[in-house]
């Protein structure tokens, strides 16, 4: 079986990144407000924000802070775990944003920081739970360059949804428990 090439794995990434700058875009420059499209927890008109919060940023910087971690954390995935990706990918951005709508508080949460902490723990975590050379090397380069994310579990500041970072964090602990128990998780 052969590996995905760098081209095949950076797809499903750069297109989720295309879709948040082109939400973005449309939003700054039409003056339209999308934040009532985020996740508003256990309201049913909140529970589009599931599917679309992900996708709004409040501002550049947001934008940008999510744009790199996608792209890598994403690419990552699909290169280096071909054949789960599209799973993993998928239900760490489903499974994240619904316990977002059923525990956060009370506020619009937007960002793709969910999805970002969701993918970096489980490519962390693979590695402890499979303990193979691979996926421990991948859980030390992403320790290494995402380790400080571990902090972000926490509230700390104002209009951060840190429920979002941490929920995102369980979920990819889940996923990779759950998938460390498959004999292949690559072609």
């Amino acid at each position: 079986m052969r590996q995905a090439t760098f081209l095949e794995s950076i797809i499903v990434p750069a297109r989720f990144v295309m879709i948040m700058w082109l939400v973005f875009f449309v939003e700054v420059n039409f003056y339209l407000d999308f934040n009532h499209w985020g996740i508003y927890p256990r309201n049913w008109s909140g529970m589009w924000g599931v599917l679309f919060g992900p996708f709004i940023h409040g501002d550049i910087i947001h934008l940008i802070s999510n744009t790199f971690p996608i792209l890598f954390l994403g690419t990552t995935l699909f290169w280096f775990y071909d054949r789960i990706a599209k799973t993993v990918f998928i239900q760490c951005f489903l499974f994240t944003n619904l316990l977002v709508w059923i525990f956060a508080r009370p506020s619009y949460h937007i960002g793709a920081s969910g999805l970002v902490y969701a993918l970096a723990f489980f490519l962390i975590f693979l590695g402890i739970f499979r303990k193979d050379g691979r996926s421990l090397f991948i859980t030390i380069v992403i320790t290494l360059m995402y380790g400080g994310i571990i902090y972000g579990v926490v509230p700390q500041e104002n209009g951060v949804s840190w429920e979002s970072h941490l929920l995102g964090a369980i979920v990819g602990i889940y996923f990779a428990f759950h998938f460390s128990r498959l004999k292949r998780i690559t072609n």
